[in-house]
Order: C-alpha cells, then structure tokens, then sequence
C-alpha cells in the first residue's frame, strides 16, 4: 500500500509540476499566437483536471484508515482547489468560445478580457497551490 501511495503522490506532484513550469511556458515560447498557445495549454488542464481530483481522492481513501489529521487536512484542502479551478476553468472557456475575437486582440479595458484576465490569475493560483498541496502531503505523508 505505501508504494502505490507513494507513487500516486508521485504522479500527482510531478504533473502538476510539469504542467507549470515545462509543459506551459513551451506551449507559448514555441507558439505562433498566443490563442493556439491558449488551446494547447487547455486542452494539457483538461487532463490535469482528472489527475488533481483523482489522486488525492484515491490519497484520501488510503489514508481514511490512518486517520492522520494533517494528512487528511491537505488532501481534502487539495480536492477543493482542484473543484475550483475545474469551475473557473469552465468559465475561462466559456469567455473564450463567447468573445467575437481572440482575447488577445481585445482592448485592455474591455471588460470580457478584463474578467477573462483575473479568472486566469485565480485559475494559475489554484493550480499552484494544488502542487504547493501534493508536496505538503508528501512531507505529512513521510512524517
């Protein structure tokens, strides 16, 4: 059972890592347009959408038994960004299909590109505090 905990942290942390600090700068370095660059990067959380509340809803079943509190506290903490960021998500996508024109070419002030903008911020803060999440269990974990 420890090895397949360990591995399931493993997993989680090291995507979501990935997703962050590899897998999305190099969608928009090696992009022609920031709206391509847009799509690869929301169809790369799709997936990760799956792998931040798995995971830690399998970590929790695991650990149910355990009954560690702090344990227990940062997984079910971990489940609740994860729902967060699958809705704000949701509704970056909707802004996006709803806009006339890329979100890029709209005004600053415009206000579909302002709201767009800080779902965005709160959608990156999520994430990373999803995997600022996996690594606190780990440590817990090996506590």
């Amino acid at each position: 059972m420890q090895v397949i905990s360990r591995l399931i942290h493993a997993f989680w942390l090291g995507s979501g890592a990935f997703l962050i600090f590899v897998a999305a700068p190099a969608a928009f370095r090696s992009s022609s347009n920031p709206t391509a660059a847009a799509n690869v990067v929301g169809a790369m959380l799709s997936r990760w959408h799956y792998i931040a509340l798995t995971a830690p809803l399998i970590l929790l079943a695991l650990e149910w038994r355990r009954a560690r509190v702090a344990v227990l506290s940062i997984i079910f903490a971990a489940i609740v960004l994860a729902a967060a960021q699958v809705m704000i998500d949701m509704r970056i996508r909707s802004i996006r299909a709803k806009s006339p024109v890329p979100i890029s070419e709209l005004s600053r002030q415009d206000p579909l590109r302002r709201q767009f903008g800080l779902l965005h911020g709160v959608s990156s803060l999520l994430l990373l505090g999803q995997v600022v999440a996996a690594a606190a269990a780990i440590v817990a974990h090996e506590r």
